[in-house]
């Protein structure tokens, strides 16, 4: 798994895998923002497996079609892109240790063993990444992502057997985290909240010029009220064990369908990630109604080159 996509240069063309079929779209990141194309494709029956941890084990067959779709819509010119898939797929959460080894390596053997005892159900291999949060006293916390290792090499391979080179791989949160992070923290000082709630994962973040101070997962089958108590329990955390300055802002990202979460659970207005926000064409929000995986895929290009 690779956060963010290697630079320096950062293609227009983002999969987002689902539990039922990819979705590819190809993002303009100049004004007007928005999608040169996003369609949505089936996957062709028995070409998904099952991994050792219950998530999706893909083949070329799955995506194939997507890939060949999107090579036309783009005139030929796609050999590299970004692959997202869902939150549930992974075990995201904060890890304080005392400290840790300046190695990547031996820092991803420390976590993975922290991790596991943590969560002592998890046996699959598991692919970490992490990213370093503000500290608690003396300790330091870092936002830990693992994944099951089966998982992401058969999606790696099935898109190289296609001619296409994964640069990012990553879940839709991480995705939405770090491609929109340093616009967010521009347009408002202090710290601000992502709050990402989709069909199968419900994530909320606290973070301050591009550093997470607080990050939470749920399951999605909790109902509209847990979710919103989860909310006013995260923020009292935030405030009184990480001394939280407070929140000068809450962008939402509600992909989940039916009943949208009440505002009145969040200390500040709250601000959709809609076109109005990123100045993006009128079909933007259309869009994204239809499909919501389809913001991630706009953070993943959104503000890079």
């Amino acid at each position: 798994m690779r956060i963010p996509l290697l630079r320096p240069v950062v293609p227009p063309h983002v999969f987002c895998l689902l539990a039922d079929g990819v979705t590819y779209a190809n993002v303009r990141r100049d004004p007007p923002r928005g999608f040169s194309h996003a369609r949505h494709f089936p996957y062709p029956p028995n070409t998904l497996g099952v991994a050792t941890a219950g998530t999706p084990l893909f083949t070329r067959e799955a995506v194939a079609q997507a890939i060949e779709a999107g090579r036309r819509m783009s005139g030929g010119h796609l050999t590299r892109a970004s692959v997202l898939f869902p939150d549930s797929w992974a075990r995201m959460l904060a890890i304080e240790v005392e400290s840790l080894p300046d190695a990547p390596d031996a820092a991803r053997e420390l976590l993975l063993w922290k991790l596991k005892k943590l969560l002592p159900g998890i046996t699959a291999e598991l692919s970490i990444v992490f990213k370093e949060m503000t500290p608690a006293g003396e300790l330091r916390r870092l936002l830990v992502a693992a994944t099951p290792s089966e998982t992401l090499r058969s999606i790696e391979q099935s898109f190289e057997g296609a001619g296409v080179r994964v640069g990012a791989l990553a879940p839709f949160s991480l995705a939405l985290f770090e491609g929109l992070s340093p616009f967010l923290a521009s347009r408002r000082p202090g710290d601000y909240a992502l709050l990402h709630r989709s069909a199968d994962s419900f994530v909320f973040l606290v973070a301050n010029d591009g550093a997470p101070i607080f990050f939470r997962q749920r399951p999605a089958d909790e109902e509209d009220g847990e979710h919103e108590q989860e909310v006013r329990l995260s923020l009292s955390y935030y405030t009184e064990k990480l001394k939280g300055a407070g929140l000068s802002a809450v962008y939402v990202h509600d992909g989940r369908g039916g009943e949208t979460l009440s505002a009145a659970s969040l200390p500040v207005p709250v601000q959709a990630l809609s076109a109005s926000l990123f100045d993006a064409d009128a079909s933007f929000d259309e869009r994204v109604a239809a499909r919501p995986e389809l913001v991630p895929a706009f953070a993943a290009v959104f503000g890079r080159k």
